[in-house]
């Protein structure tokens, strides 16, 4: 007889409150690489020279996977603010304009290759991505799937996604990794049809 397939982990929904100190540090992207958490955001509300920003946050794996990354958090001081179902979440987040300026973005690279360099060997590098996020892309672990599929480290910078899930949101996010890594992950990023933009001022010479 076919054995019978476990069921899926019940999905633990958080809010986290991150201190100033540590919005410039890739909170999120170390609970998948670090801990190997599956994370949605499902809400959040992040601005430069706040002195706290929020999550709310879609968490699968493993139990012990899962109470190590919220250890985790507990020790850099991150405040758990909700634990429970997604029906008990607060639903209440401003609305705050995308701050793409044409000014400052250019379009993703259209080539089929990154250039090999010896320069680029083991060499790390930052991009920035300006991404909005589409309401029908909600259920879609974007940030989750770059660093689980790609190897990356992804630091938010500055974010906003509605809790009612009726309204698009938005991401500022800086990658970090090889060329090739981040060349793969704008692929990745590309399938999904979102709108995006790329800050030109952090591209690395000779990346295009």
């Amino acid at each position: 007889m076919p054995q019978k397939k476990s069921p899926s982990p019940t999905p633990v929904y958080s809010r986290i409150r991150i201190p100033q100190h540590y919005q410039w540090q890739p909170v999120i992207s170390r609970l998948v690489s670090r801990y190997g958490v599956t994370v949605n955001i499902t809400a959040a509300m992040l601005k430069e020279r706040e002195n706290y920003g929020w999550f709310d946050l879609q968490l699968q794996g493993n139990s012990e996977h899962i109470s190590n990354g919220l250890l985790y958090l507990q020790n850099l001081g991150v405040d758990l603010m909700h634990l429970g179902s997604a029906e008990n979440v607060q639903h209440n987040v401003d609305s705050q304009p995308f701050p793409h300026s044409c000014q400052e973005v250019a379009p993703l690279p259209t080539a089929t290759e990154i250039p090999a360099s010896q320069g680029y060997s083991g060499q790390s590098y930052r991009l920035r991505l300006q991404i909005w996020i589409l309401k029908d892309y909600y259920q879609t672990p974007v940030i989750f799937d770059l660093v689980s599929r790609y190897g990356i480290t992804v630091n938010i910078i500055t974010a906003l996604l509605p809790a009612n899930q009726q309204d698009d949101g938005w991401f500022v996010l800086d990658l970090w990794g090889r060329p090739q890594q981040l060349f793969s992950s704008f692929n990745y990023l590309k399938t999904l049809e979102l709108p995006l933009w790329l800050d030109a001022s952090f591209l690395p010479t000779n990346f295009i």
